[in-house]
């Protein structure tokens, strides 16, 4: 007995043959195109966390490849304009660097210069203060304190001594960058000089300073750019300057005028 062949079947069957050869034919086609290439750029991003206050170095800063299209709005991407600048709000690892969060060193607060455990305090000066125009931002120098002691007779022993060693200046006037204060005053005129200097100074020092400034007089030494030694040194009195009997000749003298 002979079977019957549903022709129907066998087209519809070679129908939807002929569509899978279809898609796998379009499938491979589109395996054979070359991908479209996507133009990148270089952002440049913060290699770890930096907190506030911290100065931006050359190694604090990467690169990532972004699509030239997908480049942030309004960051930096030119090192020099971030090498040298210091951080104004905290940037993590990965961020871009943003004008906002970035600052120079003079548009910090003074409290970003402080060191830990230290002090900043404002003294006012004349000119020999601040050797004829001539201290600059970031000097080291030693204070030295003029007392008069009045003893149990009424006397008077007029005493010097260094009080404070050492110490860094942050400020001179408003100004916080280091350069020659005379820049802005060709002339000697006390009026144009500044009359306060800054010094950055432990919790004790600030308490000296501030007594002497208050109750005393001061003079203010500047250090050798290498010198960091403290010395220990007795103070100075008018005996130390003076023979003793040149001091009565001289006390005898002028109780004879009177």
């Amino acid at each position: 007995m002979e079977k019957k062949i549903n022709i129907k079947a066998l087209i519809i069957s070679l129908i939807f043959a002929l569509i899978s050869c279809g898609f796998v034919f379009g499938y491979i086609n589109s395996l054979e195109k070359p991908v479209p290439e996507i133009k990148t750029i270089k952002l440049l991003v913060a290699s770890r966390n930096m907190k506030v206050g911290e100065e931006i170095k050359p190694e604090d800063i990467s690169t990532i490849d972004v699509p030239e299209d997908s480049l942030p709005e309004g960051v930096i991407n030119d090192r020099k304009s971030i090498e040298g600048m210091y951080i104004k709000e905290a940037v993590i690892k990965g961020e871009p660097f943003r004008p906002e969060r970035l600052a120079p060193w003079e548009e910090l607060t003074l409290s970003f210069s402080i060191p830990e455990d230290m002090r900043a305090l404002s003294v006012f000066v004349n000119e020999s203060s601040i050797f004829s125009n001539q201290l600059r931002v970031g000097d080291k120098v030693d204070v030295i304190g003029n007392y008069i002691i009045k003893t149990n007779d009424d006397k008077e022993i007029k005493l010097s001594n260094t009080i404070i060693q050492n110490v860094e200046v942050l400020g001179i006037g408003p100004d916080r960058v280091r350069h020659n204060t005379s820049e802005d005053s060709e002339s000697s005129d006390d009026s144009k000089l500044p009359r306060t200097v800054t010094l950055c100074v432990s919790p004790k020092e600030a308490e000296k300073l501030a007594y002497t400034s208050a109750f005393a007089d001061f003079a203010i030494t500047l250090r050798g750019d290498k010198d960091e030694e403290l010395v220990e040194t007795p103070g100075v009195i008018i005996e130390d300057l003076l023979p003793l009997k040149k001091i009565e000749e001289l006390t005898e003298h002028m109780g004879g005028e009177e």
